[in-house]
């Protein structure tokens, strides 16, 4: 059962006990105080009328009359008649002989006080006296229907079990619409607890009370609020493991493979010391940059928006680096890599520059033709070191250039799985320009080719930011 379920019928018992109750207390006192009043003015009624007959015999008496029986039986007759339209019967007795009887229902009655007496369904008040000396002998009985007395408390008692009839049902109506509405804040308040456990943290209880209630609503919301919070934060959590993952599989591909093909030119050519030494040279220049590249990712992943430590690197060298590490892809894809310097030295990190480099190097191989050219330039513009790769490629429509940063989104999936992308390549470049407060920008057209740029410091000056 409900917990408004119960309230109602707690409310709804308690409420009739308790009207009930306090209408039968009244009803009873009411009852009493009829029987009272009844009894008080019988009293008195019989006292007036046996007054009356004592001054009646008196002056009988005084006129030299004897008082015989039918003498009393006249007097008693004339009262009797005159309050018999009253439901009013009497009774006179001499002694114990009854001289006469009003209702025709003569019955011995001795030592009859003041009492309630109920025969044959027929409720009666019974009073009785003797009368004053020197009649003493006499006693008047006095006897007042209240049959209409009893009517009218039957009457009441039925219309008490009508109106319980009535208001049970309109009460408890009334009840449930006024306890549905005190406890609506409660239904509210369990709906939305459902909504958020349902996976809705940003639900909300929308009631504005000053009550209990009000301020039940308002810690609910509050602790809502940290819960959503914590899972925010967890949830952000788990996709920045998720992205250091993807990332890191994503970037070690590429120096993997030029170790592996270093690693087979070792093992299957015949070459001389010379070519030994130079081959494991690369393989260990990659290996320490393999190690460095691990680092700096989880370095961008732990510090996202914040600038990496940057020096003086020279760009020749950062070209020939990407030059020898993209070779073996260049040449399975029988492209060329046409190199253009016209600076000197950039500031940043040579790691994640080469690491943005070869990225857009390899989308520009799986984007462009066999015996296609990729440029890789550097240049001055506006006071900024521009590094820039080109394609004369496939390109990409306006709608794949405005979502080419964003995280696994592949312009064609088809090429994607091919090559086994995942469509974080460009993404991680948005990272590394990001992490050295430098611009990027990429124009495409579809069938034309593909340009993307990043523009660093020239000098240790300013950060870059367009």
């Amino acid at each position: 059962m409900r917990f408004w379920q119960k309230t109602l019928l707690v409310v709804l018992i308690l409420f009739i006990v308790a009207l009930d109750v306090s209408v039968i207390m009244i009803m009873h006192k009411s009852w009493q105080l009829n029987m009272e009043r009844e009894m008080q003015r019988s009293s008195n009624e019989q006292a007036l009328i046996a007054n009356n007959i004592y001054e009646n015999l008196n002056s009988i008496k005084s006129r030299g009359m004897t008082m015989s029986d039918d003498v009393l039986f006249d007097v008693a007759r004339s009262y009797a008649e005159y309050y018999l339209k009253q439901n009013i019967s009497l009774q006179l007795w001499d002694r114990e002989q009854l001289v006469y009887d009003g209702a025709l229902t003569a019955k011995k009655q001795q030592g009859l006080a003041q009492t309630h007496t109920e025969e044959q369904n027929v409720h009666e008040i019974v009073t009785s006296g003797e009368l004053p000396a020197p009649y003493q002998e006499l006693k008047l009985v006095y006897k007042r229907n209240i049959e209409e007395l009893y009517t009218s408390q039957k009457e009441l008692n039925r219309y008490f079990v009508y109106v319980n009839v009535i208001a049970g049902p309109i009460l408890a109506f009334l009840l449930y619409v006024l306890i549905r509405q005190l406890t609506k804040p409660l239904r509210l308040l369990s709906k939305t607890t459902q909504t958020i456990a349902g996976g809705n943290y940003n639900e909300r209880v929308a009631l504005k009370k000053n009550d209990e209630f009000g301020e039940l609503a308002q810690n609910f919301n509050q602790m809502a609020e940290a819960v959503e919070q914590h899972v925010t934060e967890l949830s952000d959590m788990a996709e920045e493991k998720q992205r250091i993952v993807d990332n890191l599989a994503h970037e070690l591909r590429t120096p993997l493979t030029s170790m592996q093909g270093f690693a087979q030119y070792l093992n299957s050519a015949h070459i001389n010391e010379e070519e030994r030494i130079t081959a494991s040279g690369y393989i260990w220049s990659e290996t320490l940059r393999l190690k460095n590249l691990v680092f700096k990712l989880l370095d961008l992943s732990v510090l996202r928006h914040q600038s990496v430590e940057r020096n003086r690197l020279s760009v020749d060298e950062l070209f020939q680096s990407v030059q020898q590490m993209e070779r073996e892809n260049l040449e399975q894809a029988g492209m060329k890599l046409i190199l253009h310097n016209s600076i000197d030295s950039v500031w940043g990190d040579p790691d994640l520059l080469a690491s943005f480099l070869i990225n857009c190097i390899d989308n520009a191989i799986h984007a462009s033709a066999e015996g296609s050219e990729i440029h890789l330039s550097a240049y001055e513009e506006h006071s900024a070191a521009v590094l820039e790769v080109r394609d004369f490629g496939k390109g990409m429509s306006e709608r794949q250039s405005q979502r080419a940063f964003e995280p696994f989104y592949r312009a064609d999936k088809a090429r994607s799985r091919e090559y086994g992308g995942a469509g974080l390549g460009l993404s991680i470049c948005k990272q590394i320009a990001e992490a050295h407060q430098a611009a990027l920008s990429l124009e495409s057209r579809e069938n034309e080719g593909t340009c993307i740029r990043i523009f660093l410091q020239l000098h240790n000056n300013e950060g870059l930011i367009r």
